[in-house]
């Protein structure tokens, strides 16, 4: 029995470790985690601001196809898509010598009932004995903090998780101070728009926790899907104040104006404005219409994002985006690129 106990010598935490993760589920961690297989970017840049980059030995797609936000793990072993991970691949990675030690973690979105959820996830590594499937989001703001917390106890980080939650807290404060007693403008996000097929973000999204939280009333408060398909005319007969269109970019950021990347942005904007009806529409009348990037509306940066949108739907209000985000930055190791915008038109 003694031998199953082991002692971390860095947090005083005690194996073997049972946690709740967000899926529900009770997990039982036999030893330190020395490894780590991340199925996200979100995970990938949880681990990264706790100081744990050095144990990632497995990244997806996800993580890969954003070198300029992990320039440490662009050489890391790839597991494969992150919603289509190569199992026997990660079984590889596990694997030392004859056995598998466990003393790895692969930490996966929820997602329940989803093919690429952690309980799908968790079933497929089952054969692979010794290896931990956990499951944490990182994309939620509600659950940010007790997310954080915990993978700071997984991983012997907790310090370093304090850190990071004061500093999230603190900008959350800043921006409900900001805009308390402000009027609430109406808001529309449109996440997809495919072969004349549009997708908002209801209620259960990250981005309608954080426009509400910037005091915004998002328009598909009563749709109850996270992503749900909408037409044109639904948009027009919610008469928006403010549009908030996703996009996203290979880099950190766009090249400011005059460039290609702000050719591009116009072509979106206009694309929105030369729809049939919108000169009807508020936001369109009132040139309130914006491309967002949606590195910052989702993942552990939520608060740049959030910032940003409080900015954008109260241009009055005293807040420094860029000063936020370049303070994110820092956890990741990194610089606030220059001549790069993440909102355009600016705030």
């Amino acid at each position: 029995m003694l031998l199953l106990i082991v002692t971390s010598f860095c947090s005083g935490a005690e194996y073997p470790m049972t946690i709740t993760d967000s899926a529900g589920r009770e997990v039982t961690i036999q030893m330190p985690v020395e490894r780590i297989i991340v199925l996200n970017s979100d995970a990938a840049e949880a681990v990264t601001i706790l100081g744990a980059a050095d144990k990632i030995v497995g990244i997806s797609d996800s993580v890969k196809n954003k070198a300029y936000y992990f320039p440490a793990l662009k050489n890391r072993q790839s597991v494969g898509k992150w919603n289509e991970p190569d199992y026997e691949m990660i079984g590889e990675i596990a694997r030392s010598g004859d056995r598998i030690v466990p003393n790895i973690i692969v930490i996966s979105y929820t997602y329940p009932d989803k093919p690429y959820g952690i309980v799908e996830v968790a079933k497929r590594l089952e054969p692979f004995e010794g290896i931990t499937a956990i499951g944490l989001d990182f994309y939620k703001p509600e659950n940010m903090t007790k997310e954080i917390e915990l993978l700071g106890r997984i991983l012997g980080k907790e310090a370093e998780a304090q850190r990071f939650i004061e500093w999230y807290e603190e900008k959350q404060a800043d921006v409900e101070n900001a805009v308390a007693n402000r009027n609430v403008p109406k808001v529309y996000v449109e996440w997809t728009s495919k072969g004349g097929e549009l997708t908002t973000m209801g209620t259960g999204s990250g981005a309608a926790q954080l426009v509400s939280m910037a005091r915004g009333y998002s328009v598909a408060n009563d749709l109850k899907d996270a992503y749900p398909k909408i037409g044109w005319e639904w948009v027009i007969s919610k008469n928006p104040d403010v549009i908030i269109k996703r996009s996203t970019s290979t880099q950190l950021g766009w090249e400011k104006p005059p460039s290609t990347d702000s050719v591009n942005l116009e072509n979106t904007l206009n694309e929105i404005l030369g729809r049939s009806g919108a000169a009807s529409v508020n936001a369109v009348k009132n040139n309130r219409v914006y491309v967002v990037n949606w590195e910052i509306m989702a993942g552990l940066d939520d608060v740049v994002g959030l910032t940003y949108l409080a900015k954008i739907l109260h241009p009055e209000v005293n807040l420094d985006p860029e000063g936020v985000y370049s303070e994110y930055l820092e956890f990741l190791g990194l610089k606030y690129p220059e001549n790069r915008i993440f909102v355009y038109p600016e705030v």
